[in-house]
């Protein structure tokens, strides 16, 4: 599956994370979103079967953050 590595811009503080997170698990096919407030990124793992990154970075966008891939890669 692949791992994306996500820029944040317009995080504020740790519950900006937590909305990301919730944000992340309404959408079918995102299996793991972690967020590192300190680092302003998010790790997401999906199943590109059932999404895009481009789908997760919308979604970020409806909750009022921009989000720039920093890093792609995969786990078996």
């Amino acid at each position: 599956m692949p791992i994306s590595t996500l820029k944040i811009e317009g995080m504020m503080c740790s519950g900006c994370g937590e909305i990301i997170e919730r944000a992340a698990e309404k959408i079918p096919g995102i299996e793991k979103c972690t967020v590192e407030f300190s680092k302003s990124q998010t790790t997401v793992i999906y199943n590109p079967q059932l999404v895009t990154i481009e789908t997760f970075q919308r979604a970020l966008a409806g909750v009022g953050y921009t989000a720039q891939i920093v890093e792609n890669s995969s786990v078996a």
